[in-house]
């Protein structure tokens, strides 16, 4: 048998590196980090860093296969299952919104032309270029991610090239909305915090209402992040109605996640992740996405 078994790989792709680690079968044991890959956009634009992540996956597809020698299973080629590659993307690299279905909404094709509109209203582009992808529902709002085609045709072109089978791919929001869904606020806020991107997913009534991103410049205080919690309540649908009932659910990795429990009048908690660690252990906020990939 080879020294570490590792059917799964998990990369975590931030705007400024892409990190891939081999997650052991073991699910105590502490995750291998196979590859760290700086990422240099040329501005901060959306395009500019998905080009740069592009090429830097390139790096990767291109590699040789001794890189990967201590996940390589002892037996023949042959027999080996393929190794399952999982991927979380910082929420800045895809854009994440709220679609509300057409009353009799018929089948997946409208809620695809839905989306894309909205697509097209929000961002004043077309969504030609992107994958969307969604939890369709013909009754109640939902959650859709575009993603550039391009970078999904660089993640399926690289695990092709070493015979990995592309598992999972999903931003950071619904990495972790997966895994904490039962504990979401049914009216409130679940925000999500890596690195120094915060995403904040508004519900009301345990309806989805609104989702957005921020690209902080540095990481914020507690007086900061109450600050930015009054402004979402006024930018929220419900923002009329009593706070009461209403809270406040951070999660994720960034060191800055706030512990009181009380934050801008509304109740408040965190839920660290399992298996993430901060980031003075894992060395940045890729290794920290791609962490956030393993098994609850």
């Amino acid at each position: 048998m080879s020294r570490f078994q590792a059917r799964r790989l998990l990369l975590g792709c931030s705007a400024g590196e892409v990190v891939l680690l081999a997650d052991p079968e073991a699910g105590t044991a502490t995750a291998q980090q196979l590859v760290a890959q700086s990422v240099a956009p040329a501005s901060a634009a959306l395009a500019d860093v998905s080009a740069a992540l592009c090429a830097a996956l390139q790096t990767l597809k291109t590699a040789r296969p001794e890189a990967f020698a201590s996940v390589a299973d002892a037996r023949s080629p042959a027999r080996s299952p393929a190794r399952l590659l999982v991927v979380t993307l910082d929420d800045s690299l895809a854009r994440s919104f709220v679609v509300t279905p057409p009353r009799g909404a018929q089948g997946l094709r409208e809620l695809r032309a839905t989306a894309a509109a909205r697509f097209a209203a929000l961002y004043g582009e077309s969504a030609d270029d992107c994958l969307l992808v969604g939890d369709w529902h013909a009754t109640s709002p939902f959650i859709v991610c575009a993603l550039p085609r391009p970078l999904h045709q660089a993640l399926d072109e690289l695990a092709q090239a070493h015979s990995w089978r592309l598992a999972s791919l999903a931003p950071a929001l619904i990495r972790v909305g997966n895994r904490l869904c039962t504990a979401i606020p049914a009216d409130g806020w679940l925000l999500v915090g890596f690195g120094l991107t915060l995403t904040l997913l508004n519900t009301c009534h345990d309806r989805v209402v609104a989702t957005r991103s921020l690209r902080l410049p540095c990481a914020p205080d507690l007086a900061t992040l109450e600050t930015l919690v009054e402004q979402e309540r006024l930018r929220s649908p419900g923002s009329g109605e009593s706070a009461r009932g209403q809270s406040l659910l951070w999660a994720g990795a960034a060191d800055w996640l706030p512990e009181p429990t009380t934050i801008a009048g509304l109740e408040s908690r965190t839920m660290p992740l399992s298996g993430v660690v901060s980031p003075a252990a894992t060395g940045s906020a890729a290794a920290q996405l791609a962490l956030a990939g393993r098994r609850p």
